[in-house]
């Protein structure tokens, strides 16, 4: 057994056989790779197998521009159409939760979920922003302000 094997040996005993021989095939391929490079790969192979089950843009039960979102909207695409919407997604670094969102809010409000939370986020700090300024203490008298 290598040094890694050895070290992770007592996790076996809860794997499966498959489970086990496809750890192995996977400790095999990642041999001789520096730790950062072995990572990187099994972090492509994790998002590769998980597809839309990764956290998307926010997590769930956050709450966007209209309140929390709670209702799940699923549709059928032939494989062609689904292929394209993925690769599409992909190009802007959405999933295709988050892009298929964003058609929605955007085919229904004129302005994608993300343009909306983005403007939400904006505006909210710029509240808090002109709430600071008005939260400056006032000279008064006794502080050797006005009206001495």
């Amino acid at each position: 057994m290598t040094n890694s094997t050895k070290r992770i040996a007592p996790l076996f005993a809860h794997l499966s056989k498959a489970q086990n021989t496809a750890l192995a095939a996977v400790l095999d391929a990642l041999k001789g790779l520096p730790p950062e490079d072995a990572q990187e790969v099994l972090d492509h192979a994790i998002a590769h197998l998980a597809g839309d089950e990764l956290t998307p843009m926010f997590a769930r039960g956050i709450a966007g521009p209209f309140g929390k979102l709670d209702t799940p909207a699923k549709t059928w695409l032939d494989s062609r159409t689904d292929e394209l919407f993925r690769r599409k997604a992909a190009e802007r670094n959405q999933d295709g939760s988050s892009a298929q969102r964003d058609c929605m809010y955007a085919w229904v409000y004129g302005k994608t979920y993300t343009l909306m939370v983005a403007e939400k986020a904006l505006h909210d700090a710029n509240a808090m922003d002109i709430r600071a300024q008005m939260a400056v203490p006032f000279e008064g008298r006794e502080f050797g302000g006005f009206g001495r």
